[in-house]
């Protein structure tokens, strides 16, 4: 049956326990006082070395611990705090490992909870921007709809809806920098189905009133003035009343206010 980590009381113990150790060997008094031993005292200075960042001995702990106490009641705790340890360490795959090893093998721990949206949150840690591999993003997103479907009222939901709305974001701006690639190249029909692939992921997102923008140049581009103008309108009615919530937005609605206009005069 697993258990939660040492409770402070517990783990104060141990903690006040070997400090006296400590000032009475210093002392002479007691030069062969050893900090308790067995699987809970040995978990309980991973603990304490995890608090004080150091983060390298705390997984050299750790490891040694799942090697010599595998059948432990603390060996879910200590890998959800080796995971936290990697993690901490900038070490995002190893991270993962630990945490699926707590949701795969130990399904029922009271870290299960926790280790779902650290899985996420690793991957979104491994994000390095929305130019680069898409695949960390995606990962994350993943991750934290999986959490907020099992837990969407649970103690890290309003975390992991955030980090939904960044993930979708990066992901809404990769796809918007592979259109800006796309009319450079004057591949403009491949362009388009990228900004209306960003806007779909998230119609609201920062960029998505670039991502209208760039499709009306897109027509414009191609000679239909027709299609451009509905662009520039489309791209008015979502501006709405407050552009500034988007990317050069009151850039934006002035460009589309212009080029709408332009085209009516020119039809008259």
């Amino acid at each position: 049956m697993s258990r939660r980590p040492l409770s402070p009381p517990a783990l104060g113990r141990l903690l006040v326990g070997w400090g006296l150790a400590a000032l009475l060997a210093a002392c002479g008094t007691a030069p062969h006082v050893v900090p308790q031993p067995g699987p809970e005292g040995e978990f309980a200075r991973a603990q304490q070395e995890y608090e004080r960042g150091r983060m390298v001995e705390t997984i050299t702990l750790l490891e040694a611990f799942e090697k010599n106490h595998a059948g432990s009641q603390y060996i879910d705790d200590a890998l959800y705090l080796l995971g936290k340890a990697h993690q901490a360490n900038q070490e995002q795959i190893l991270a993962r490992q630990a945490f699926r090893r707590v949701l795969d093998d130990f399904p029922r721990s009271p870290f299960a909870e926790d280790a779902l949206y650290e899985v996420a949150q690793s991957w979104f840690l491994s994000v390095r921007g929305a130019a680069l591999d898409p695949e960390p993003a995606e990962e994350a997103l993943r991750g934290f709809r999986t959490y907020l479907g099992r837990f969407p009222e649970g103690k890290f939901a309003e975390a992991a809806r955030a980090g939904e709305s960044a993930a979708l974001g990066l992901l809404a701006k990769k796809d918007c920098l592979n259109g800006e690639t796309y009319m450079k190249l004057r591949r403009y029909a491949a362009a388009r189905r990228y900004f209306e692939k960003s806007i779909e992921r998230w119609v609201d997102s920062p960029v998505s009133a670039r991502a209208l923008d760039d499709i009306a140049r897109c027509f414009e581009k191609e000679g239909a003035p027709a299609e451009a103008r509905a662009a520039y309108e489309r791209l008015l009615k979502h501006l709405g009343d407050d552009p500034s919530r988007y990317d050069r937005g009151g850039q934006l609605a002035r460009r589309a206010r212009e080029k709408v206009a332009e085209t009516s005069t020119a039809g008259s």
